[in-house]
């Protein structure tokens, strides 16, 4: 509706359209136009201005039933529009599009050519191959501009992408080395230790042999005299043994004798003083 008429209905509400007619009174007036002063010749001549000044720019893609369907169903693309068919860039067109995609990216002017020259050659390849197909197989394979701005594209996020593992692993292996270069400064620093350890290493096994010969000596000593104190531990079970025979032998005849000398005290007991007087004067 825009393309045919140039206004799209109900699009301003009662006030906005009455200051536009206001406006374009008073813009026919300086333009000497003569029109009625209503608003439906008022609005008009708005809509005549929009359709003199607006410029549409639609971009469709010719592949596939997409473009015919939407001729079809508004007609008014063909009616109201001038269809400009962009055919197929020369080798100028594809290396200057090629040149402004890649100048933001950073390479050596070298290489930006060979890159330029590489995208230009796969689509004029892929344009020839694709015709190939067409006359053996009949079936299309379309190769637009769009497709060489989509290569292009391609390329520059492949190229961000295999820059970005690069400075990865150019990272990685830059930290790999800085590990080794703190283990070897480690090294080198316990080396040096290590070296000024070896005299007291050097006299600490001095003492240390020295050490164990006193150990063995003293080990040896201790020897001798734990077999003198078992020999006399020996004797002393032996007259522990001893007395404890005698001990048991004791309380053996003792046990014989409390019966005689409880018979003697229960006697005892029985004496009267008289008796004790007669066996005192005995």
């Amino acid at each position: 509706m825009m393309l045919n008429t140039a206004d799209i209905p109900n699009l301003f509400p009662a006030d906005e359209r009455a200051e536009i007619c206001d406006k374009m009174q008073g813009v026919a007036r300086q333009l000497n136009r003569k029109i009625d002063s209503t608003p439906m010749a008022l609005y008009n001549y708005f809509i005549e201005r929009v359709r003199s000044a607006l410029h549409v720019v639609l971009a469709f893609s010719p592949i596939g039933d997409a473009f015919r369907n939407r001729l079809r169903m508004f007609p008014s693309l063909i009616n109201c529009c001038t269809i400009d068919w962009f055919t197929s860039w020369p080798e100028d067109a594809l290396e200057m599009v090629a040149k402004k995609f890649l100048e933001e990216v950073e390479l050596e002017d070298e290489v930006r050519s060979n890159c330029v020259l590489m995208c230009k050659t796969f689509h004029e390849n892929i344009r020839v191959l694709s015709e190939l197909f067409l006359q053996q197989l009949s079936r299309h394979n379309y190769v637009t501009p769009t497709s060489y701005l989509e290569l292009i594209l391609t390329f520059k996020d492949l190229l961000r992408t295999k820059r970005n593992e690069v400075q990865t692993l150019k990272d990685n292996y830059l930290n790999g080395l800085k590990q080794l270069d703190y283990a070897r400064v480690a090294i080198d620093a316990m080396k040096k230790e290590l070296t000024e350890l070896q005299p007291k290493l050097k006299e600490t096994a001095i003492v240390v042999e020295n050490l164990m010969v006193r150990i063995e000596q003293e080990t040896a000593e201790v020897e001798a005299r734990k077999e003198i104190v078992a020999a006399d531990e020996a004797v002393a079970n032996e007259a522990a043994a001893k007395s404890q025979s005698i001990k048991d032998e004791c309380e053996n005849e003792l046990m014989e004798a409390l019966p005689a000398l409880k018979e003697a005290e229960e006697a005892l007991n029985t004496l009267k003083p008289n008796e004790l007087v007669i066996v005192k004067a005995m």
